[in-house]
């Protein structure tokens, strides 16, 4: 027992002073010139020009791989050349996870048995803060291999990274993410699109403007709205196929006609359950507030639930 006891302290120091030495190792930066970007990367990745299409994306651009210690991290810098000038955010940012489950980790995927007994997922985690351009992030599971990734877009660039790893191998995920950076000259003539934390939509927030009635809280009014048929959002295919889950919240104003009007998203989800929500919203039937005798419009907080079971 002395014995045993011994030998699993040494193999344990031993996995620790690997583990260690690993992370000491020097980094070397990354500097994609021409696609305005640098990161840092365990060793000298290797560089190939790609060329990738899915569904609304024609993408064209280089990718940097760099394999250490059962670890690997990469970068996609690609010029998007379906990209105009009004296309919806969230719908580009939809369209790029596609783009990387479908297409980039196709191959990955495609040495998986079919028989269903390995797991293979890309799961939505969260909208990224604008720095200065927004992205997401998803977890992703492709047999053996856990990783994550993030992307961002700015215009027609779409920059992806991702860091995966094989059980027992060293990683450095959050190192290679934060070291991530744009170097200046890069054009951004949309860099930045509402609010990705809030989910501010513009096009959703544009009847505000035109509607001058006067709208009172619910303490403002004699006799509350009262709703008579709410009806639950559809939940897309594409948010199951990345197992979305949240809630979403937004403000509306009831109004004295009738309608649900002036919907303002404050807290968003990707693959189309934001629209989804806002037009089971609008689809809402209700008898108008009150006050003093008088119909009158009334804003309201609505919260919708999505959840996998």
């Amino acid at each position: 027992m002395k014995y045993l006891t011994t030998a699993v302290l040494l193999f344990l120091l031993s996995a620790t002073f690997n583990q260690a030495a690993a992370q000491n190792k020097a980094w070397v930066e990354v500097s994609g010139g021409a696609d305005f970007f640098r990161v840092s990367m365990p060793n000298q990745p290797k560089e190939e020009f790609q060329t990738k299409r899915y569904g609304d994306l024609n993408v064209t651009g280089r990718s940097h791989e760099a394999d250490v210690d059962g670890a690997s991290y990469a970068v996609w810098a690609f010029v998007n050349a379906n990209h105009k000038s009004n296309d919806d955010p969230d719908t580009y940012l939809d369209q790029c996870a596609d783009l990387i489950w479908e297409t980039l980790l196709r191959p990955a995927r495609d040495k998986l048995p079919n028989d269903g007994s390995v797991r293979a997922a890309m799961t939505y985690v969260k909208e990224l803060l604008p720095n200065p351009l927004v992205g997401r992030e998803y977890t992703l599971t492709i047999g053996e291999l856990t990783g994550t990734a993030q992307f961002y877009i700015a215009d027609t660039r779409v920059y992806i990274l991702l860091a995966m790893h094989s059980p027992g191998g060293v990683w450095e995920e959050q190192k290679f993410f934060a070291s991530f950076s744009l170097l200046p000259g890069l054009p951004l003539a949309n860099r930045l699109y509402g609010d990705p934390v809030t989910g501010t939509n513009q096009s959703i927030q544009s009847e505000a403007a035109s509607d001058p009635e006067q709208v009172f809280s619910g303490k403002e009014t004699t006799q509350k709205v009262r709703i008579l048929e709410k009806d639950e959002p559809t939940y897309t295919e594409s948010a199951r196929k990345y197992g979305v889950q949240g809630t979403i919240v937004m403000r509306a104003v009831f109004s004295s006609d009738g309608e649900v009007k002036r919907i303002s998203v404050t807290r968003k989800l990707p693959h189309g359950l934001t629209q989804a929500a806002v037009n089971a919203a609008r689809a809402i039937r209700f008898t108008p507030a009150m006050k003093d005798g008088q119909v009158v419009s009334m804003w309201m907080e609505l919260q919708y639930n999505f959840h996998l079971y």
